[in-house]
């Protein structure tokens, strides 16, 4: 009973932390994979003077998203938040020493980049000055936030279903790695991979299960599929809670860290559905379909 309790506090507070803003259309360039897959970020500040508070308001303004994990050095983080009064060089991980150009503070700066190669992967600003760095912080995070979210595919329940039910991978059902490979001549699907891993690629699958990758059972026939969705994918969890009577829930912590993740089961044990809970946001990080 307590351990239901406390997986219906998570399910809850993740459902209403949930963030509902939509990006506008910006006339910006799609944002690189390297952004909307990453699940960790440093926190930099080339900031004399009053520049100094973008870094504290950048960080609770990240707490408050829940969208990353804060790394306490740019080794060990995917991105990192630049804040600064000048351009960005290009030269992050390069350069000898801190930058110790001269600041004006008349601008803003925030680039994302990434820590393994020191580019450019964001970048815009905020011409107030220096009386409104917090301001200007916040406004260049929620912009960075609004544009992920609007290239964030959002699924909804039907979707995942329908692939349990899809008769492309009914026809796979209980066959070897040998016979489902051979089914690379009907056209419309391609099987590829080795014995051990198969993955199957069709235009003629509902759109979430395009792609999937086949389970095995212990006599080496298939007996599922399974599919892993990108940081770019979304399945408000607020639709599972509604149609919660078709589900059992199982929650837990992964052994090798903190991290918590929770898993709807439907009635019949043939869908699976997976989320980590990240910061405050749970991230739907597998499905799996059962014959």
């Amino acid at each position: 009973m307590t351990r239901l309790i406390q997986l219906l506090v998570i399910l809850l507070c993740t459902a209403a932390l949930a963030s509902s803003a939509s990006a506008g259309k910006t006339g910006r360039p799609p944002l690189p994979g390297k952004i909307l897959q990453a699940n960790s970020v440093y926190v930099d500040c080339v900031c004399p003077r009053g520049l100094a508070v973008a870094r504290g308001t950048a960080l609770s303004q990240l707490r408050v998203w829940g969208r990353f994990q804060i790394a306490e050095n740019h080794r060990e983080a995917d991105l990192v938040f630049l804040f600064s009064g000048n351009p960005y060089l290009g030269d992050y991980i390069t350069r000898d020493g801190p930058d110790n150009r001269p600041v004006a503070i008349e601008s803003t700066i925030m680039t994302v980049i990434d820590p393994n190669t020191g580019q450019a992967l964001w970048t815009d600003s905020r011409h107030t000055g220096s009386w409104r760095v917090s301001g200007a912080t916040k406004d260049l995070i929620e912009e960075l936030r609004n544009q992920m979210e609007g290239q964030t595919r959002r699924w909804i329940l039907n979707d995942i279903l329908l692939c349990g039910v899809t008769p492309v991978y009914a026809g796979f059902a209980h066959l070897s790695p040998e016979e489902a490979l051979a089914k690379n001549d009907s056209g419309t699907e391609k099987v590829y991979g080795t014995r051990d891993r198969l993955t199957l690629i069709s235009s003629d699958a509902p759109d979430f299960c395009k792609r999937a990758e086949f389970v095995f059972g212990a006599d080496h026939r298939i007996v599922g599929f399974e599919v892993n969705p990108s940081k770019a994918d979304d399945l408000d969890i607020k639709e599972i809670l509604e149609r919660a009577d078709r589900f059992d829930f199982i929650s837990g912590k992964y052994a090798n860290d903190d991290r918590v993740y929770f898993i709807a089961q439907s009635k019949d044990k043939k869908i699976a559905i997976q989320f980590d809970v990240e910061g405050r946001r749970p991230v739907l990080t597998r499905v799996s379909f059962s014959y």
